[in-house]
């Protein structure tokens, strides 16, 4: 098992749950982001998943047997990018905005520093029910 923490800019958050239903291990994935406490305009989430999980991340999506959005999945997956810890020697990796950001291998207080996502984590307010 691996340690990943994903940062989703809450206007994705929706469509990211489904990419998270396609990827992840069951429906509750669905839940991730919107469960996720918000920190600097961002849904962080974080545990510890298969090493293929980085990898199906970016390949082609699949329809998980209890569904989903597979627009909503593709266009969040069209969103994410992988930042990598720097070798010691290098200056950080630019943080781009507005994107999914995935990193592999620290613990989530490293990983939300290193993305500058540092403070205090607030709740994302649900969505009224239509």
């Amino acid at each position: 098992m691996i340690q990943v923490t994903i940062a989703c800019p809450v206007a994705l958050v929706s469509a990211a749950n489904q990419l998270a239903r396609v990827i992840g291990y069951g429906e509750a994935d669905g839940s991730t982001f919107t469960l996720a406490p918000v920190v600097g305009g961002y849904a962080v989430a974080a545990g510890l998943v298969a090493p293929a999980f980085v990898s199906d991340a970016f390949q082609p999506l699949i329809e998980p047997e209890w569904g989903a959005d597979m627009v909503a999945a593709a266009a969040a997956q069209a969103e994410v990018v992988l930042i990598e810890l720097p070798a010691a020697d290098e200056p950080p990796p630019e943080i781009p905005q507005g994107k999914i950001l995935a990193v592999v291998g620290l613990d989530p207080p490293a990983a939300r520093a290193l993305l500058g996502l540092e403070g205090m984590p607030a709740a994302i307010e649900p969505e009224p029910e239509a």
